[in-house]
């Protein structure tokens, strides 16, 4: 990539800052292990104020699920793809996972560009493979655009005379590329974006020294589920069930219903504390070893990425990208697992791939196997029933009061 489309990617880094965010990264794993350490050593963990209750219809009830998809899915930004999905000029990227479907492409500058992923002449869909190109043809009649979406060919030119052409260009809807991040707002012609202002400047320096923009996709697998897209991202916000759902497996690696948790408005990082903290928390902070822990980072209103440790000092980003289906009681996770920037000098692919099958089967036959039956029995509780978020499942309770807050502000 050129050095203008690194920064147009989010880098925008001058000599040495490299080596800052690094630091950054160091202090900000550090400080999050010695709270979860002294949460281990005292047996506690980060609480909310007291319990909360939410009725079943926010699971349940059609009309407000349509809402959902339309204020917090289409008007809202929503993170669509990482730089690594389309790294070099040419490469193109899918996203129908919102309701229209959303084309991805990087520019010959380098600039990530974005369009309903629709030809103009009669809307059949433009780009129906990933690959990188130098122009774009729809397989129905042939009408062809360049990578900034103008209309550059038509066969039968004749048969169109009259029609402005510079009218059929493809449509744009908005995107921001900022350290790593891409999002898009899935409305034709809509307001920019402004990723810093829209994640609130301490939890965007949160995110930016992981340098997202330089870590590079591994694997991607898709979970359907038949529960309502909320239910499923419940599973992610707490470890209150480690120990229960997970015996054997994520139960075996971090401790239960012990979180340290930090809120960013509507966002949110937290950490479970892992097995091996144990090892050495009785010891001088002095003397720990390093470590690739960073815990979960929560970008509303769905995406978590995990920020975690492969055996023999390796590192995952782990981000999952869950998404409401077609009814309310259907979802769709879209799971990819990345290798940092930091750990590109390690040739082989197979630590990351394996620890992407294990949080494959771990999310879904075991939490997702809770949402498709605690969805069903919502269906059919008393009215009066209401479910309760404990106050040790504090991330819970923000997501959920802050999709409310949205919505209610929509409505007026």
């Amino acid at each position: 990539m050129s050095e203008e489309a690194v920064i147009t990617a989010g880098c925008g880094q001058h000599a040495g800052e490299g080596s800052e965010w690094t630091v950054l990264r160091r202090e900000s794993h550090n400080n999050l292990r010695r709270r979860t350490i002294a949460h281990i050593k005292a047996r506690t963990t980060d609480l909310a104020e007291a319990p909360m209750t939410v009725s079943t219809a926010v699971y349940t009830d059609p009309v407000r699920f349509e809402e959902e998809k339309r204020v917090l899915f289409r008007e809202r930004p929503v993170l669509a793809a990482l730089t690594g999905d389309l790294p070099e000029p040419g490469d193109t990227f899918l996203f129908d996972e919102v309701g229209p479907p959303i084309l991805l492409v990087r520019n010959k500058a380098g600039k990530v560009n974005a369009f309903l992923n629709m030809c103009t002449h009669r809307a059949a869909k433009l780009v129906t493979e990933c690959k990188r190109r130098n122009r774009m043809s729809c397989k129905f009649h042939g009408w062809t655009f360049d990578l900034d979406g103008k209309a550059v060919g038509v066969p039968g030119a004749e048969g169109f005379k009259g029609i402005d052409m510079a009218q059929r260009n493809l449509i744009p809807v908005p995107v921001a590329e900022w350290h790593g991040l891409i999002f898009v707002r899935a409305v034709p012609n809509g307001e920019p974006i402004d990723v810093e202002a829209h994640l609130g400047k301490d939890f965007a320096r949160e995110l930016a020294h992981l340098e997202l923009e330089k870590a590079r996709p591994m694997k991607t697998t898709r979970i359907d589920v038949n529960s309502n897209w909320k239910y499923a991202l419940d599973t992610y916000g707490e470890g209150y069930h480690f120990a229960t759902l997970h015996p054997s497996t994520i139960g075996a690696l971090a401790l239960s219903n012990i979180m340290t948790y930090d809120n960013y408005g509507p966002n949110h990082r937290m950490a479970m504390p892992r097995a091996e903290f144990m090892d050495y928390a009785d010891q001088p902070e002095a003397e720990w070893p390093d470590t690739n822990y960073g815990g979960l980072y929560y970008i509303f209103p769905n995406v978590v990425i995990n920020c975690n440790n492969i055996p023999g000092g390796k590192q995952f980003y782990g981000m999952s990208r869950l998404f409401p289906g077609e009814t309310v009681d259907q979802a769709t996770t879209l799971i990819t697992t990345y290798k940092p920037g930091h750990m590109q000098h390690i040739p082989e692919t197979e630590p990351w791939t394996e620890m992407h099958d294990f949080i494959h089967k771990v999310v879904g036959t075991e939490d997702y196997s809770v949402s498709r039956d605690g969805q069903r029995n919502m269906s059919y509780a008393p009215a009066d029933f209401k479910p309760v978020l404990g106050a040790n499942e504090i991330a819970l309770q923000n997501i959920h009061r802050n999709i409310e807050a949205m919505l209610d502000a929509a409505r007026k």
